[in-house]
C-alpha cells in the first residue's frame, strides 16, 4: 500500500466560543451593575465583587477556548484522525473508506467568518457520525476527503451495502 501522507490538518475556529464569551460578558456586566448599585452599602468591597464576577463569569469561556485550541483534525490519504483533550489526549482514528456520506453545512454565523461544518456518516460502529466543526475551506476539505474515500474504495475493492432490519429475514 502507498505510504500514508498528510492531506489536511486543522483545528476548529474559536468562533465556536463566541456565544460563551457573550454570555459571560452579559452575566458579568449584570453583576457589575448590581455591585455598583449596592456600592453605597458594600463600599470598597464592591471592587472586589466586580473583579470576582468577571473572573467567575469568563472562566467557562476560557475553558472552551483552551479545549478548542487542543482539538485537532488530521486527514491523511488513508485515515481521519480527531485528537482532543488538554491534559489527557484522546485520538480517534477511522479509515477513510468507512465514510458513507458527507454533508457540508454553512450556517449564517459560520459564513460570516468563512467557516463551515462537515458532517460525515460512517460505517464505523464506535463513531457513526463525525463532525468537523467550524473549519476554514470546508468545501475544499470535503472534496479532498471525497477524492481519497473513492480512491481507497477502488484500491481495496470496498463497497457499501446497507441493510434494513427486515431485509435479512
Amino acid at each position: 500500500m502507498d505510504e500514508e501522507q498528510l492531506i489536511w490538518k486543522g483545528t476548529p475556529s474559536q468562533v465556536l466560543n463566541l456565544p460563551a464569551l457573550f454570555l459571560g460578558i452579559l452575566a458579568a456586566s449584570a453583576l457589575t451593575v448590581a455591585a455598583l448599585l449596592t456600592a453605597v452599602v458594600t463600599g470598597p468591597l464592591a471592587i472586589i465583587l466586580i473583579a470576582a464576577a468577571w473572573v467567575v463569569c469568563l472562566l467557562p469561556w476560557l475553558g472552551k477556548v483552551i479545549a478548542t485550541r487542543f482539538h485537532q483534525y488530521e486527514v491523511t490519504n488513508q485515515r481521519f484522525k480527531q485528537i482532543t483533550g488538554v491534559f489527557s489526549r484522546r485520538v480517534e482514528v477511522m479509515e477513510l473508506y468507512r465514510i458513507k456520506d458527507m454533508e457540508l453545512e454553512m450556517p449564517l454565523h459560520f459564513r460570516l467568518f468563512g467557516l463551515s461544518r462537515i458532517i460525515m456518516s460512517t460505517s464505523d460502529r464506535t463513531t457513526p457520525v463525525i463532525v468537523m466543526n467550524a473549519i476554514h475551506d470546508g468545501m475544499k476539505v470535503s472534496d479532498q476527503i471525497r477524492h481519497y474515500v473513492e480512491d481507497l474504495r477502488d484500491k481495496k475493492r470496498v463497497r457499501e451495502v446497507d441493510y434494513e432490519d427486515g431485509d435479512l429475514e
